[in-house]
């Protein structure tokens, strides 16, 4: 039995599903960005909940498709919250974070929730091979936020600090 691990995101404007399999290599990324009307100028929270809960079965279906007879999923991250603090709170990410609860129960699978905020730096991270320091400064560039974030402890669970941010 080969060992993966799922991650999913449920932000404003895209639905999306990754696996890694046990190296850490990834495996299977799919995406699908949120329709909004043309002339539109955003989508509203409910619009968000509603495209994700329509999403996200495809989603995953296409990615375990190509995953072979015998895998398993060791772990499932997910995106629960816009930052990692008490008043960070958008509906969009319920949708994720209540979909990665039901299969880590169906599936006996631990759930590993992180902050949309931490999912991009740890994405950069994965990305570039790094960190080569265990702290650093991050740019933050997600829809409408802008951040200068200096990251403490980044070979675990990192401390964020916000330093800059725009006000858009």
């Amino acid at each position: 039995m080969t060992n993966y691990y799922l991650g999913i995101d449920t932000s404003c404007y895209t639905t999306s599903i990754a696996i890694l399999d046990q190296e850490g290599n990834l495996s299977q990324d799919y995406r699908k960005l949120l329709t909004v009307k043309p002339g539109g100028r955003g989508l509203a929270q409910s619009e968000m909940v509603f495209q994700h809960t329509r999403n996200l079965p495809g989603l995953l279906e296409q990615a375990v498709a190509e995953l072979p007879a015998s895998y398993q999923f060791a772990g499932i991250g997910v995106s629960t919250q816009p930052r990692p603090s008490a008043d960070s709170y958008m509906p969009a990410f319920l949708v994720g974070h209540n979909y990665a609860r039901v299969l880590g129960t169906a599936l006996k699978t631990p759930v590993h929730p992180i902050s949309h905020q931490e999912n991009h730096i740890y994405a950069g991270l994965w990305s570039s091979a790094g960190p080569l320091a265990d702290d650093f400064l991050a740019l933050h560039l997600s829809g409408g936020t802008t951040e200068i974030v200096l990251v403490r402890n980044s070979h675990m669970k990192p401390q964020l600090t916000i330093l800059g941010e725009s006000r858009d």
